[in-house]
């Protein structure tokens, strides 16, 4: 395997496009995806390419195995707080910025600044969902 260059290896990211996250909770299968439409027929999210990934890697930032049980998932979170998981996520993420959309909130998320600190992160807004959608 060829050896990645030192700059890129040492260069932070950032987000160009993310929107806030919950304070506590929410409908994982529902926040995982945000079409209007739901999995297909007899299906979950969770069997998506993106629900997949998720069970490969969200549950290890909580303490527990790849693909944990939803459930176990589930309790994990509560059992740690928002607070702590939003902090465990972000910060795993190695962001430097984040471009927060503000136009898609489907429940009340944190502010952009609040989402930022929980990366250790600098936050830009960006507001032209929410312009786009009002035409």
């Amino acid at each position: 395997m060829t050896s990645i260059l030192p700059f890129v290896a040492s260069a932070r990211l950032t987000d160009h496009h993310c929107h806030g996250v919950l304070r506590e909770g929410g409908d994982l299968e529902e926040l995982l995806n945000e079409s209007d439409d739901g999995a297909a027929a007899g299906g979950t999210v969770f069997d998506s390419l993106a629900g997949l990934a998720f069970r490969r890697w969200c549950p290890p930032l909580l303490d527990l195995p790849a693909h944990a049980a939803l459930t176990e998932y589930e309790a994990r979170r509560r059992e740690l707080g928002g607070a702590e998981v939003n902090r465990r996520f972000l910060a795993a993420a190695g962001l430097d910025a984040l471009c927060v959309d503000t136009g898609y909130t489907p429940r009340a998320l944190l502010s952009p600044a609040e989402t930022a600190a929980f990366a250790g992160a600098a936050e830009y807004v960006m507001g032209m969902v929410t312009a786009w959608n009002a035409r």
